[in-house]
Formats: C-alpha cells, sequence, structure tokens
C-alpha cells in the first residue's frame, strides 16, 4: 500500500543574531510567521524575507520554511 502525503500547513521563521552572551557568542533568536499560503513558492517567501530585513532592529541570520504533512495509508 502507498503512502499519501498531504501538505497541511506552513510556517516562515527569521533567525536574527540578537546580540552576544558573556562567552562571545551569538545569541540567536527567532520570529515565526505561520498561515503561510501553501502555494506560497521558495522565492517568494525569500522575497518577503529580504523585504522585512530592514525592518527588523537585529540582522536575520537564517530563512526557513517549514512544511507540516498529514500521512494516509492510501
Amino acid at each position: 500500500m502507498a503512502v499519501q502525503s498531504t501538505q497541511i500547513k506552513s510556517a516562515l521563521t527569521l533567525k536574527y543574531k540578537n546580540g552576544v552572551d558573556a562567552n562571545g557568542k551569538d545569541i540567536i533568536k527567532s520570529k515565526k510567521f505561520s498561515n503561510i499560503k501553501l502555494a506560497a513558492n521558495d522565492q517568494g517567501l525569500y522575497d518577503v524575507a529580504a523585504a522585512l530585513s530592514p525592518l527588523m532592529k537585529y540582522p536575520i541570520v537564517d530563512i526557513l520554511r517549514s512544511n507540516d504533512s498529514s500521512l494516509t495509508n492510501a
């Protein structure tokens, strides 16, 4: 039997540098934007992140897309 994957939700996460700790290591925090349209393409999401970058107080160090899917036995 084949397993069928159905995408159910997507999110965009921006990780940014929020300073350094006492040991000199970067402090990385994140901001998650949920309910991204499933049809949104990766280039579009990257462009949105790039447009948000100048509006943020801290520099973006990583851009992540998370997709959740439901698996069913077809």
